[in-house]
């Protein structure tokens, strides 16, 4: 009887754990096969880059092949979607705000202007209005399992200057997410902004980098910014897990300085290796299954203590391409290799999820 009740126990709580909450992030561009083998593996959410440069090319003027492929794919095997919005189209950075770049070089060049901020907001209520529950993506789509957009995270990494040019600057941070919370409410009044992610110690805190609590710390000081996010995201990459946890903390203690304890936790990376040059994070193939666990069991247990609402692993498969790269590490970061082989990893995120 003992036996049957832990049983009995194990099974509620994992039917408890939000369908959504452990996720993955692609390094690179996904395939039919791809999204079937999440499927397979119950990948609760698809954290996925929705391109500001590529869905709205010219002023007025949208694109959404890309995004409604990722998303009817995603639907289409049970996983849900979270985009983090990103990149500057060369039209808004080059002749609303004046920067000196071309194309993809102006994707890191967050809007300055208020009319660039207008443009930004036009977007996102836009993308409300083809992704969010009354979406004519949906409509045009009736065959494509109903799984509307309710979650959407404003920029990346704007603690540091890879992400967030010419530097990160807080204030201008600031106005760019009140921008974007007023644009989608308005479109969907029950719509979760989740501010981007922001890396721990990015250029290992040289400046103009800002580690993720100063640039929160500073975020908070900015009148009335609370109102403007319902989540706080951190990328809390670390080689041992004692870093990771010391990192969330040091997070959530700026949340609780701020009064804003209350919020939710978005850990929207968070990943090792299994290969590659020597690195801190790259534990090879039984060390990068091992970390998984170390981490998917903290944030499982500390779930509802931190208001953890989801925790996404990066990446979903390896990207071997050196220049399609961000960092040493990241082309081995995968779950599965670059064929879809399954590494050990795979098989302990499934422990969590249930799938195979």
């Amino acid at each position: 009887m003992l036996a049957i009740g832990a049983l009995v126990a194990a099974s509620s709580a994992q039917a408890a754990m939000p369908k959504g909450f452990f996720g993955v992030v692609p390094q690179r561009p996904l395939t039919l096969e791809d999204y079937e083998r999440m499927g397979e593996a119950k990948v609760g959410t698809l954290r996925f880059e929705l391109l500001w440069a590529h869905a709205n090319p010219s002023p007025g003027a949208y694109d959404w092949t890309g995004p409604d492929h990722v998303v009817a794919e995603a639907a289409r095997n049970g996983v849900r979607t979270l985009p983090f919005v990103y990149s500057t189209p060369s039209w808004v950075a080059r002749d609303l705000d004046s920067h000196q770049c071309s194309e993809d070089a102006c994707y890191p060049f967050g809007p300055k202007s208020k009319a660039a901020r207008d443009a930004w907001a036009d977007f996102l209520a836009a993308a409300v209005q083809r992704y969010g529950p009354d979406g004519s993506f949906w409509i045009e789509n009736p065959t494509v399992p109903r799984r509307p957009i309710r979650a959407w995270q404003l920029w990346n990494e704007q603690n540091s200057p890879s992400f967030y040019k010419p530097k990160p600057d807080v204030k201008r941070f600031a106005k760019l997410l009140k921008a974007g919370d007023k644009a989608i409410t308005k479109a969907d009044r029950g719509a979760e902004i989740v501010m981007g992610g922001m890396f721990g110690t990015p250029l290992q805190g040289r400046k103009p980098a800002l580690s993720a609590w100063k640039f929160l710390r500073k975020l908070y000081r900015v009148k009335g910014v609370k109102k403007a996010f319902d989540g706080v995201a951190p990328h809390p990459y670390a080689p041992k897990m004692k870093n990771v946890r010391a990192q969330v903390d040091l997070i959530r203690d700026e949340m609780k300085d701020a009064g804003d304890g209350n919020a939710d936790l978005w850990i929207t990376e968070l990943g090792w290796a299994s290969g590659g040059p020597p690195n801190p994070l790259n534990r090879g193939r039984a060390g990068q299954a091992n970390r998984l666990k170390q981490a998917f069991k903290y944030f499982k247990k500390k779930r509802k203590k931190l208001n953890v609402r989801n925790v996404d692993w990066y990446s979903w498969r390896d990207n071997l391409i050196g220049d399609a790269n961000l960092c040493a590490w990241c082309p081995h970061s995968g779950l599965v290799d670059e064929d879809l082989t399954e590494k050990p990893s795979l098989a302990a995120f499934t422990k969590f999820t249930g799938g195979n």
